[in-house]
């Protein structure tokens, strides 16, 4: 009885905080894009989950390439608890502190945050098998802009395993690579593993046009390496370069690799409030964020969209990888900096 008296107050004020109320969530993509389902789909059940089920609205402000966001974050004069921000981060932009963005990322309050894996696949007239990578002349690997995680990482696991390629730059989407990948026009692309599941597989893989490459793993800002049981029978990169080079991946490229995976390829989903919104809010948010990731309704759902359930970021760790990336390495920013400026 003492412990039900105890804690009922508590209960009913989190309970009423959001009771009644209106939240806008603000996605920094167009109407219909990835982003824009994705986050829809996330609020219809986070709504429920929340205490009181406030009414959420979305509302899209894309633009600025994905820092209009959390430029209109960072300007709120008076947070409050009505706005949340969850919208695809680069990490890349934060890193080399990409021009337009003035968001300071590591002091917004993180809630949340979901990662979306990302693989490579190539056409077969090219390779017959995936071992032929390493001996074929001339390939053409087909980027998006040049500081997208895409682009980078595609190029970068090129790089490390010594592949003589052309860099092909300026695809708005993975789709427009993927067609370009159909019409002969590339050789080798790296998307987001959903596409691949429920775009390339069906239409390209199991008639014999395109065979997977690798997956990127998960690694933690430690470096610790865990596979991703999601991506099935496709290799991770370390496995590909152990079974063409006959050894463990290892050099300068390979140690930026590994500092790069968590921090531009860990936190694809993130949700955020503006500095200084109220520590309750913070609270409330971050374990109903946490609620959405484990209702068995949505990680149904989840699967429809993506093929898998998309791996979860906690506030605490994803906190830690933005810190990183607003204070990385030189090294890393010097790297990265010139890496886009060859293809730009």
């Amino acid at each position: 009885i003492v412990a039900g008296l105890c804690a009922e107050p508590g209960m009913s004020a989190e309970k009423d905080f959001y009771a009644g109320k209106t939240v806008i969530v603000y996605v920094g993509r167009p109407p219909g894009s990835g982003a824009d389902l994705a986050v829809r789909s996330f609020v219809r059940f986070w709504q429920k989950h929340i205490p009181g089920q406030p009414t959420m609205v979305v509302k899209n402000v894309p633009g600025g390439g994905g820092s209009r966001v959390w430029n209109l974050a960072w300007d709120k004069k008076n947070p409050n608890d009505l706005e949340i921000f969850f919208s695809p981060i680069s990490g890349t932009a934060v890193i080399v502190e990409q021009k337009g963005l003035r968001a300071d990322l590591s002091k917004m309050p993180l809630i949340g945050a979901l990662m979306s894996p990302n693989m490579t696949f190539a056409r077969t007239d090219r390779l017959h098998k995936a071992e032929d990578l390493m001996s074929v002349k001339g390939l053409k690997f087909a980027g998006q802009a040049p500081a997208h995680r895409f682009s980078i990482l595609g190029r970068l696991t090129l790089d490390i395993l010594g592949v003589e390629y052309r860099n092909v730059t300026g695809f708005r989407g993975s789709s427009d690579v993927f067609n370009a990948i159909r019409r002969k026009e590339v050789d080798i692309q790296t998307g987001p593993l959903n596409f691949y599941r429920f775009t390339v597989e069906p239409n390209a893989v199991r008639n014999g046009e395109v065979i997977p490459l690798w997956y990127n793993p998960i690694i933690d800002e430690k470096g610790e390496i865990t596979p991703l049981p999601a991506a099935g029978d496709i290799p991770s990169f370390i496995e590909f370069y152990q079974s063409v080079k006959g050894e463990a991946p290892a050099g300068e490229l390979f140690e930026i690799y590994k500092w790069l995976i968590p921090h531009i390829n860990g936190i694809v989903y993130g949700a955020l409030l503006a500095p200084g919104s109220p520590d309750a809010a913070v609270q409330i948010l971050s374990e109903s964020f946490i609620r959405v990731t484990q209702d068995p309704e949505y990680r149904a759902e989840e699967q429809k969209m993506f093929g898998f359930n998309l791996p979860v970021v906690s506030p605490q760790q994803g906190s830690i990888l933005i810190k990183n990336m607003t204070n990385a390495p030189e090294y890393i920013k010097v790297f990265l900096t010139k890496y886009i400026k060859q293809v730009r």
